[in-house]
C-alpha cells in the first residue's frame, strides 16, 4: 500500500513538473519573446516566383542571330494582407509609375493567386528599377522579376518569315511553327521573404527554367538584307522613273538546287518585326490600295499569274511527248490565230522559222501558243504537277498533295491550286474562255506563288530531282546539343529525257545573255516574265539558276505591278554578284 502511495506521488511531482515547464515555455513564447515571433509572423511571407524560360534563338546559316533574348524589367507587387501596408505600397507605386491608383487595383485583382506577385507595369527602363529600389522599404511587396524579351535584332530582315508572339507564344511564322522547341519550359521558386521584400533563407523549393532550343536556319543573313536592299532600290525607280505607282511590293526566294535549301526569302515591304504590327509599321507613303498595303508573306502567301517564266514548263511537256523536236522550226509571223484566238507577241514583234532554243530566247508567245495546243490540257497541268506546283485547293484533304512545292517550315500558307482542281474545271469545261489553253501555255491563266516558280527552277537546274523547300537546318537545345537535324529530302524525282532538258537549258541561257549578264565571268540560265492582270499594271517576274554549267543557286523574283519582266533582272543581277563576291 505504501508502495502505491509513493508511486502516485512521485507521479504527481512529474506531472507538476511537465505543466511547470510547459507554463515556463508558453510564458517565455508569449510574454518573453511574444513580440520576436509576432513580427516574425507578420513580416515573412511565402512567395511564389515564375522562372521565364528564354527562348531558342532563331540563328542564321552565316551566323547572324535574327531572334534573340534581352533582360526586360518587370515591377510587380504581391499580396499583403495587411491592409495598410497594402494601401501604403499602392500609393507609392502610383506616385513613382504615374499610374492610377484604381488600375494598380485592378491589376491586382485580375491576377488572383494570392502567392504569387501580381505584375503593375511591364518592360520599365533600368532607372525606374533603381528609382523603385531606393523606395523599397516604402512599398511593401514590391518585386522586380528580371525576364527575357524577345527582340530581332536585325529589325526587317527576315520579318515575315519569323513571325512574331502573342503572350510570350508563337502567333505566327517561325515562332509560331517551331513553338514546341523555341519555347522551353517555364521553372519557378518559393521563397521567404521578410517586410522589405526580401529573402530570409534559401528557396523552399523551386524548379529551374528549361531554356528553348535554337534554330539553325539555311537563310544566309548577308544575301537576305542585299537582296532587301536591291528590291527597296528597284521598286523605287520604277514607281519614279516608269510612273508604276503601285510598284511597292514582291518577293524572291534563292534556293540552293541541289539540295533544297532556302538561302534567301524575301518580302517587300517588310516592317520592323520589333514593333506590333499596325498602321505604324508603314511608310507614309505607300498607296491606298489594299493589295499593296498587305503585309503577306508574298513567297508563299500570294499567287500570282507568271507569264512568259512559264514557257519552260509548256517546252517541256511539247518535246517529252513528242509534240516537237529540239530542232523543229515553227514560223513566227508575231500574230497568228491558233485554237481560234488571236496570239501577238510583244510588240507585235516577227521572228520568223524558230526552235525551242530561239523561240525561249526571244519569248515568243505564238510558238508556245502553238505547243500548248499541241499538248493539251491534260498533258499541260501533268506537267505543272511534275514540278510540284500543286497543292492543296480549298476543302482539299489529301495530305500527299503539295502545297507550295513541299515547304512546310511555315504555317497558315494560303491555299494553291491541286491537280484536282485543274482537272476539275477541264471536266466542266464551262470555266474556259475562249484561247484558255493557249494563252495557260505562254503563262496568262495560271497563278503560282514565288517558292513554287523557285522549285521549278531548281528542277531545270538540277535535272528533274524536286528536294523539299527548306529553311530550317539543324535544332540545338540550350547544352549545344543537336536536338534534330534536317538534312536533304528528295520529294520526287523525274526522269526528264536530256535532250528536252538540254533544249531548255540552252534556250535559258541565250535567253540570259543579254546586256544585264553579258560581262559575268561565267554563262547564266534564265527567263523572264511579263504577267497581264486585268485592270492593273504588269507583274515582273524572273527566274534563273547560276552558274550555267554547275548550278549553285536558283532565283524566283516576282515585283507587283513591276511592269515589263526585264525590270527584275537588276535585282537577279545583284543577287549573282553578291553570291558570288563579284561586287
Amino acid at each position: 500500500m505504501n508502495q502505491v502511495k509513493l508511486r502516485m506521488t512521485i507521479l504527481r511531482l512529474v506531472t507538476v513538473c511537465i505543466v511547470g515547464i510547459l507554463i515556463y515555455n508558453l510564458f517565455h513564447i508569449q510574454v518573453i519573446e511574444g513580440r520576436n515571433w509576432a513580427d516574425m509572423a507578420d513580416n515573412n511571407r511565402f512567395r511564389h516566383l515564375e522562372i521565364t524560360a528564354p527562348r531558342g534563338k532563331i540563328i542564321s546559316s552565316d551566323g547572324v542571330e535574327l531572334a534573340a533574348n534581352i533582360p526586360r524589367y518587370d515591377v510587380a507587387l504581391a499580396d499583403e494582407q495587411d491592409s495598410i501596408k497594402r494601401e501604403q505600397a499602392i500609393d507609392m507605386l502610383s506616385q513613382l509609375l504615374d499610374l492610377d491608383v484604381e488600375d494598380i487595383q485592378d491589376r491586382l485583382a485580375k491576377a488572383g493567386a494570392r502567392f504569387k506577385p501580381a505584375v503593375i507595369e511591364s518592360n520599365v527602363d533600368f532607372e525606374t528599377v533603381l528609382m523603385l529600389e531606393e523606395h523599397r522599404h516604402l512599398i511593401p511587396g514590391l518585386e522586380i522579376q528580371t525576364v527575357p524579351q524577345r527582340v530581332y535584332p536585325q529589325k526587317t530582315v527576315l520579318a515575315h518569315v519569323l513571325g512574331r508572339l502573342i503572350d510570350g507564344r508563337g502567333a505566327e511564322g517561325l515562332e509560331y511553327q517551331w513553338e514546341e522547341h523555341l519555347g522551353g519550359k517555364d521553372g519557378f521558386s518559393v521563397v521567404q521573404v521578410n517586410a522589405a521584400g526580401r529573402p530570409v533563407e534559401d528557396p523552399v523549393n523551386s524548379q529551374p527554367a528549361v531554356p528553348g532550343s535554337d534554330l539553325h536556319l539555311t537563310i544566309d543573313a548577308g544575301l537576305q538584307q542585299a537582296i532587301q536592299e536591291s528590291m527597296q532600290r528597284v521598286l523605287e525607280k520604277l514607281r519614279e522613273n516608269y510612273d508604276l505607282e503601285d510598284a511597292w511590293s514582291g518577293g524572291v526566294v534563292v534556293t540552293d538546287p541541289n539540295t533544297g535549301s532556302v538561302l534567301a526569302m524575301v518580302s517587300e515591304p517588310s516592317f520592323d518585326n520589333n514593333k506590333k504590327y499596325s498602321s505604324s509599321a508603314w511608310d507614309a507613303n505607300l498607296p491606298e490600295s489594299s493589295r499593296v498595303r498587305s503585309l503577306s508573306d508574298r513567297t508563299i502567301n500570294t499567287r500570282s499569274v507568271v507569264g512568259s517564266t512559264f514557257k519552260m514548263l509548256t517546252g517541256m511537256a511539247a518535246l517529252e511527248n513528242g509534240h516537237v523536236t529540239p530542232n523543229e522550226r515553227i514560223y513566227d509571223p508575231g500574230v497568228k490565230d491558233v485554237a481560234g484566238f488571236t496570239v501577238r507577241n510583244y510588240g507585235r514583234s516577227a521572228y520568223g522559222n524558230i526552235d525551242m532554243r530561239r523561240a525561249l530566247q526571244v519569248s515568243s508567245n505564238v510558238y508556245f501558243g502553238t505547243m500548248g495546243n499541241r499538248v493539251g490540257r491534260e498533258q499541260l497541268y501533268e506537267y505543272i504537277d511534275k514540278f510540284g506546283m500543286t497543292g492543296l485547293a480549298m476543302g482539299d484533304s489529301d495530305e500527299n498533295v503539295l502545297k507550295n512545292a513541299g515547304f512546310t517550315d511555315l504555317s497558315r500558307g494560303e491555299q494553291v491550286y491541286s491537280l484536282d482542281y485543274y482537272k476539275d474545271r477541264i471536266k466542266r469545261g464551262t470555266s474556259f474562255y475562249p484561247g484558255d489553253l493557249v494563252q495557260s501555255a505562254y503563262g496568262q491563266r495560271n497563278e503560282f506563288t514565288v517558292m513554287q516558280m523557285a522549285n521549278y527552277v531548281s528542277m531545270l537546274a538540277n535535272g528533274g530531282t524536286h528536294y523539299r523547300p527548306h529553311i530550317v537546318r539543324e535544332i540545338v537545345d540550350a547544352n549545344g546539343e543537336t536536338v534534330e537535324l534536317f538534312p536533304p529530302e528528295v520529294l520526287a524525282e523525274q526522269d526528264f529525257d536530256s535532250d528536252a532538258v538540254l533544249a531548255i537549258r540552252e534556250g535559258m541561257r541565250a535567253a540570259a545573255s543579254g546586256s544585264r549578264f553579258r560581262d559575268l565571268p561565267f554563262a547564266i540560265a534564265g527567263k523572264t516574265g511579263t504577267a497581264e492582270e486585268w485592270g492593273w499594271d504588269n507583274h515582273a517576274w524572273w527566274v534563273g539558276y547560276a552558274p550555267y554549267d554547275e548550278p549553285e543557286i536558283a532565283i524566283a523574283i516576282h515585283l507587283d505591278y513591276g511592269g515589263l519582266g526585264l525590270r527584275s533582272e537588276e535585282v537577279a543581277r545583284d543577287i549573282i554578284d553578291y553570291y558570288f563576291d563579284l561586287e
